[in-house]
């Protein structure tokens, strides 16, 4: 599976204290995205489903993971394995994501999702998407809208798009205000922005 970063703890990035795993690829490519660098196909990491599980299970004081991107259904196969090996090592392990495709498209298999077990496309189905939702305690869907930026929705970035809880493990009283982290690696030469980070934060730091 094809990955463009990981943090082993966040709390702008879904319920509670999660780790966050940002998928490479994605080609909706939404106006105005954040991550842009997140967008091509071939250039993040290659990792194998347990390698990724196995980092995610060891991240201590977490409750569960946020998959990102990116498009996490574009590797859906990969996501879907991921997502099973989370399940078995450890029942109650939350799992959410955030997805430009909505539930409409997804439901409907209007989308599209590339496999590492043939290097092609291959058309999504409901089938596919109700045994990745079968893990998923929540999800934020919906292309982001420039024109439609959102600075007050928790968890999303432009008003067209929904929070959806799958379980009753959360709900929408546990979603807080928008906010940003920035974490710093331990040689202090790499810097990750997560979460939703103020325009003017994002041009100081971007001039430096």
């Amino acid at each position: 599976m094809q990955i463009h970063a990981t943090i082993s703890a966040s709390e702008v990035n879904g319920p509670g204290r999660r780790a966050v795993v940002w998928f490479q690829g994605c080609n909706l490519k939404c106006p105005g995205c954040w991550n842009p660098a997140t967008h091509g196909f071939g250039l993040g990491s290659e990792h194998s489903v347990q390698a990724i599980g196995n980092q995610l299970l060891a991240c201590a004081d977490i409750e569960g993971v946020t998959f990102s991107g990116g498009e996490p259904f574009q590797q859906a196969e990969s996501l879907l394995d991921l997502c099973e090996y989370l399940k078995s090592a450890r029942p109650d392990f939350s799992i959410g994501l955030f997805s430009g495709y909505t539930i409409r498209e997804l439901v409907s298999g209007r989308w599209q999702h590339h496999s590492d077990r043939d290097s092609r496309w291959h058309q999504g189905s409901r089938e596919l998407f109700e045994r990745i939702r079968s893990h998923l305690d929540f999800g934020v869907f919906g292309r982001f809208n420039q024109a439609q930026q959102a600075t007050d929705k928790p968890l999303c970035g432009s008003r067209n798009q929904k929070v959806v809880f799958f379980t009753n493990r959360y709900s929408s009283r546990d979603l807080r205000p928008q906010a940003c982290e920035i974490n710093i690696s331990a040689d202090g030469e790499g810097m990750t922005i997560t979460g939703f980070p103020p325009k003017e934060l994002v041009r100081d730091l971007l001039a430096r």
